[in-house]
C-alpha cells in the first residue's frame, strides 16, 4: 500500500458544519443528512471531534444530488468562514504575514482534515512576468474527488481574501482533471484563468503578496495557538499510528481469516473496548474501517495490471468478484475496470 496516504483520513466537525450550514441555507435538514451517514446530531456540540472522511464526501456527494448543483464545491468554497476552520482558522487569522499564515495553513492542515496535502512552493519563472508562487492541493482519496479540490481551492481564495483585505484574484488556476462542457462559473469565481487537464492543482498568484500584512495580527495570541495546534497534531497523530497499524493488520488477516474485530484487537494488545475507543476518537466506526481500509487496498492493487478481479476480491476478503464491483462503485462511482482504463490514459482524472 502507498505510505504517503494516511490510513484513516478524517475531516474535524467544525469543517463539517461548513457543508451543513450551506444545505440548511438551501432547505436541507441537518438532521437528516447525518441520519443519511449514520451520524448523530450530538456530533455537532463537540467541534473538535472528527468524523470519517468517507462520511463527509458522502455527503459531499449526496449535497449534489438533493440540490442538482454539479458545482457545489465552487459554491461550499464561496461560503467558507473562519469558524469552519477550528483553530487552524483563528491562527491563520493572528499571523503577521499571508506568508506565515500559508506555512502554518500547510503545517496543521491535517486539522481541518487530511484528505490531501498542501504545498506552497515558487513558480519556475515567466518571461516578462513577476515571480509567482503556487498555493497546491495534492488529493489523497477518490472519493468525489473533483468536489473536494473544488471546495479547497476556493475556500482558501475566499478565506485568503478575508484575512488579508485584499481582492485582487489569482495570477491562474489550475486543475488536474479534464474541463467540463461549461467553464463560466469557474471564471465567475476565480476571476482569472481557470486551466484544465494539468499536472496538480494549484492557485497560482504574485510572490509579493506574501508579504502582505494582515490586519488581525495578534504575536501572544499566535503564541498560544501554535502550541494548541501542535499539541492538537500531535494527539492526531499518536491517533492514526494506532489505526495505521489496524489496517496493516487487517490487510493480512483479510485473505487469510476475513475481518473480525476481536482477533484483530488482540493482535494490536489492545481490548476490544479500547480499540472501539480509539476508533471512535478518529470518527470511525469499525465496520467503516474495514470499508476504508478495502478501499485503499483495491485501489493499490487495482494498478497492477497481472492481478484479476478475483484475486483482489479474495485479497481483501470478499467473497466473489460481484461483491467487489459493487463496493468499488460506491467508492468511486464507477467500475474496476473503468478505473483501471482510467489510470492508463494519463489524461484521465478519478
Amino acid at each position: 500500500m502507498d505510505n504517503s496516504t494516511p490510513l484513516a483520513s478524517s475531516v474535524s466537525v467544525a469543517y463539517l458544519q461548513g457543508l451543513l450550514d450551506y444545505l440548511g441555507r438551501l432547505g436541507f435538514d441537518s438532521n437528516a443528512l447525518l441520519a443519511h451517514v449514520q451520524l448523530s446530531p450530538e456530533i455537532l456540540t463537540q467541534r473538535d471531534q472528527r468524523v470519517a472522511a468517507s462520511a463527509y464526501l458522502e455527503l459531499l456527494g449526496e449535497g449534489v444530488r438533493l440540490t442538482g448543483d454539479e458545482q457545489l464545491g465552487l459554491h461550499l468554497g464561496e461560503a467558507i468562514r473562519p469558524g469552519y476552520y477550528g483553530v487552524l482558522g483563528y491562527l491563520i487569522m493572528s499571523c503577521a504575514t499571508l506568508a506565515d499564515a500559508l506555512h502554518r495553513q500547510a503545517r496543521y492542515a491535517a486539522l481541518v482534515g487530511n484528505l490531501g496535502r498542501v504545498e506552497l512552493d515558487d513558480e519556475p519563472p515567466r518571461p516578462g512576468m513577476e515571480a509567482l508562487v503556487a498555493h497546491r492541493w495534492h488529493p489523497l482519496l477518490v472519493q468525489h474527488q473533483r468536489l473536494h479540490c473544488e471546495e479547497t481551492l476556493v475556500g482558501w481564495m475566499t478565506f485568503g481574501h478575508w484575512v488579508s483585505g485584499l481582492q485582487i484574484p489569482p495570477t491562474e488556476v489550475r486543475f488536474q482533471y479534464p474541463a467540463p462542457a461549461d467553464i463560466t462559473e469557474y471564471q465567475r469565481v476565480f476571476g482569472c484563468p481557470v486551466l484544465f487537464g494539468q499536472a496538480d492543482n494549484a492557485l497560482v498568484f504574485p510572490k509579493r503578496l506574501l508579504a502582505t500584512p494582515l490586519g488581525q495580527a495578534d504575536a501572544q495570541l499566535r503564541h498560544l495557538l501554535d502550541a494548541h495546534a501542535d499539541r492538537l497534531l500531535g494527539e492526531l497523530n499518536q491517533g492514526h499510528q494506532v489505526l495505521d497499524r489496524a489496517r496493516r493488520e487487517l490487510a493480512r488477516q483479510l485473505p487469510e481469516q476475513g475481518a473480525d474485530l476481536e482477533s484483530l484487537a488482540q493482535t494490536l494488545q489492545l481490548s476490544p473496548r479500547t480499540l472501539q475507543r480509539r476508533l471512535r476518537e478518529a470518527g470511525l466506526s469499525f465496520s467503516q474501517l474495514l470499508d476504508e481500509t478495502r478501499e485503499q487496498l483495491v485501489l493499490h492493487y487495482l494498478r497492477d495490471p497481472a492481478l484479476e478481479l478475483a484475486e483482489i476480491a479474495f485479497l481483501v476478503g470478499f467473497s466473489e468478484t460481484g461483491s467487489l464491483a459493487r463496493a468499488f462503485r460506491r467508492w468511486t462511482g464507477q467500475s474496476p475496470g473503468a478505473y483501471r482504463q482510467n489510470q492508463a490514459d494519463p489524461a484521465s482524472f478519478s
